[in-house]
């Protein structure tokens, strides 16, 4: 595709805009609620296009999100393909850790604040209540609300039931409940929480979803939950609703239901067609976006005086300042970040976005393209919608 017609797509879209302009989201409804909810970075900012990149901490974080990426499998159900997770002895992600997205809550009656991670490829509520002095510790014992049932099938934990505060909404959730013993090496981890906002068919414990929970009791206003960044550390996400007005997102239905995998018809680059139909994962918790080597290499080659860094991260001249869009729902989406920063100081080469990672052919959309749109995801139509910000 030429540049010119991308242009032409572009001007055809903003008139279309100015002619039709819904609005998408809402505060409080008679049917419902929506609970808002200020999420950060921690450990702060993992990359800025104009700061020397941190080669050791992309590693790192890298490794940790190819991690979990690795405790899913591929089932075929009827006619539809399904992720499921693997059987395993504990849980799905590591609680804490550096350039996580997580969220100050209240767990229990009164309130105790806890620190909940984000994790887009599990559907379970962990919360773990170690003897480290790291983290933020819930002690069952000193909330009048909590109730202890099953024992599950992890060592030292058990089903549990407690009110929890997003926001200022209340909701009354099930988890898993973890009290490794002082013997265990488990209880040198940080005390803290694990929200997982995959699809139900991910989770390990068989306990009811929050989110599809919540809305069965008519808690909340749609069957849909947003995120939105409001800058390189902190964002919104938003339960039930949207935090804000939006025009209306374009939607496109989940092709592998587990993770909120979509397609993306074509890759431009400064306006001309790269690849086609690529199915992406949607993960905000994702610092770069992932994507198969051939995939990667193919878009890095098309960037005169690209070099391979190492570990799948490529480098180019920050002269290029490349253009990448995804298409999606028949619009162009560009991403917010061309670069994760410079090599190094006083180079003119920058750190590129797209990252390669062995993951069954499939791609991995995160913060270099999110920052630029609210994400919507909708369990109701198992689809996800997109709006640029």
């Amino acid at each position: 595709m030429r540049p010119f017609l991308l242009a032409l797509a572009v001007l055809a879209h903003i008139a279309f805009s100015f002619a039709h302009v819904p609005f998408y989201g809402d505060n409080a409804t008679s049917s419902g609620i929506v609970a808002k909810v200020p999420i950060y970075r921690r450990g702060g900012i993992v990359y800025n296009p104009e700061w020397i990149s941190n080669m050791s901490r992309f590693n790192e974080v890298l490794k940790s999100s190819l991690k979990r990426y690795s405790r899913s499998k591929r089932e075929l159900h009827g006619n539809q393909v399904v992720r499921k997770a693997i059987s395993l002895s504990e849980k799905l992600a590591a609680i804490g850790e550096d350039g996580s997205w997580y969220a100050n809550v209240e767990l229990g009656n009164p309130g105790q604040k806890v620190e909940f991670d984000i994790d887009m490829t599990s559907s379970d509520f962990w919360v773990e209540s170690t003897t480290s002095v790291r983290g933020t510790r819930f002690e069952a014992r000193n909330s009048q609300s909590y109730v202890s049932k099953d024992r599950l099938g992890f060592e030292d934990c058990v089903e549990s039931l407690d009110s929890l505060v997003l926001g200022d909404k209340k909701f009354n959730v099930e988890f898993a409940h973890c009290n490794p013993p002082r013997a265990s090496l488990r209880t040198l981890d940080p005390s803290g929480s694990i929200m997982g906002l995959a699809h139900s068919s991910l989770s390990q414990t068989s306990l009811p979803h929050f989110f599809e929970n919540a809305k069965e009791k008519r808690k909340l206003a749609d069957s849909i939950f947003a995120i939105e960044f409001k800058n390189d550390f902190s964002g919104v996400l938003s339960f039930g609703g949207l935090a804000r007005y939006h025009d209306e997102p374009l939607f496109a239905p989940v092709k592998c239901t587990g993770f909120w995998q979509v397609l993306f018809k074509t890759v431009l680059l400064n306006g001309n067609l790269i690849q086609s139909n690529i199915l992406g994962t949607i993960d905000m918790t994702s610092p770069f976006v992932l994507a198969p080597a051939e995939d990667v290499r193919m878009i890095y080659n098309a960037i005169s005086g690209s070099e391979p860094l190492g570990n799948g991260f490529w480098s180019y001249p920050c002269s290029e300042n490349p253009k990448i869009h995804l298409e999606y729902a028949g619009w162009w989406f560009p991403f917010k970040d061309s670069s994760l920063g410079k090599v190094k100081e006083y180079s003119d080469y920058c750190v590129g976005p797209l990252v390669e990672a062995d993951l069954d052919g499939r791609w991995v959309i995160g913060e270099p393209f999110l920052r630029n749109v609210v994400t919507v995801f909708d369990f109701g139509r198992n689809s996800v919608g997109l709006r640029s910000l």
